[in-house]
């Protein structure tokens, strides 16, 4: 078994905490960042491997049991992976960087081109959204590893 473990000084659950707080500062301070939002989201979805390394019982009912970081997976997973295939992944319908006129028409910045995340109809029913901006769920994700890691 390899001893290799975290990234220099990101070796626990904490760090990665820490480090969303960062990745959630440069999606605010620039909100139409898709790179902020993938390393924002990839960073989330693998708090819960962090959690339980060993533990795949544990790590499913993290994932199952909150709409959250059901829907975290589901970006995390087919972001990394180009398409998330796994027949868990039903959270997310699409993504898109929301454009108010076509490409290229205005110079960037004129408009504001939101992060969107379409939700399946299940998430949507339980979240009371078909659709959220990467931004508003990155800090609602935050928070619940906030919660959970201040209760652990």
């Amino acid at each position: 078994m390899s001893t290799f473990r975290g990234l220099f000084e990101l070796q626990t659950p904490a760090d990665l905490v820490r480090k969303l707080r960062h990745d959630l500062k440069r999606m605010e301070t620039s909100p139409f960042d898709q790179y902020a939002a993938f390393d924002f989201f990839i960073t989330a979805e693998h708090i819960v491997d962090w959690l339980h390394p060993m533990d795949e019982p544990a790590r499913k009912a993290l994932r199952v049991n909150n709409a959250l970081l059901r829907i975290t997976s589901h970006l995390a997973n087919g972001s990394k992976h180009f398409q998330a295939t796994a027949k868990k992944h039903r959270s997310v319908t699409r993504t898109e960087k929301f454009r108010y006129v076509e490409q290229g028409y205005v110079e960037p910045g004129y408009f504001a081109e939101p992060l969107l995340v379409h939700l399946s109809p299940d998430e949507e029913r339980e979240l009371g959204t078909s659709s959220v901006d990467a931004l508003s769920l990155a800090r609602q994700v935050l928070e619940v590893w906030i919660r959970y890691l201040s209760a652990a």
